[in-house]
């Protein structure tokens, strides 16, 4: 991997950081008065967390294929790959029980969304910690 491709990845993880630092929970940042404007607030926020978070795994997903080829050692980029999936497993597993614990209706939909959209923030934030330094 070439150094440029290296110093571009450094940035745009530097770039997460500022954005993930900076975001309220999304429920606070959706402060509306019903529930239909809260929906709709989350809905429009949902795509972005979800773009930062991958955006996060592909850079440290090829930061850590560069490592495994450097070093002659392919075990970072399994390990990630491995960690990855825990994650989305763990996102899925949590949101839907905060889901559940509000019995059903509307606010159970609500406080899902803004947990993986939650998650999905301090996911990329933590990708982004540890390799931008």
């Amino acid at each position: 991997m070439s150094m440029r491709i290296i110093f571009a990845l450094t940035f745009a993880l530097a770039a997460l950081t500022v954005q993930a630092e900076t975001s309220p929970p999304a429920q606070v940042e959706c402060q509306a008065s019903n529930q239909i404007a809260l929906k709709d607030c989350l809905a429009k926020l949902a795509p972005q967390a979800e773009q930062d978070r991958k955006n996060a795994e592909t850079a440290a997903r090829a930061m850590m294929k560069n490592l495994d080829r450097v070093t002659s050692r392919p075990k970072a980029l399994p390990a990630f790959n491995q960690a990855s999936k825990a994650y989305q497993n763990y996102q899925h597993a949590h949101c839907t029980w905060i889901g559940k614990s509000f019995a059903g209706g509307g606010s159970a939909e609500v406080a899902e969304r803004a947990c993986r959209i939650d998650l999905d923030r301090a996911r990329a934030d933590e990708l982004s910690r540890f390799y931008v330094q």
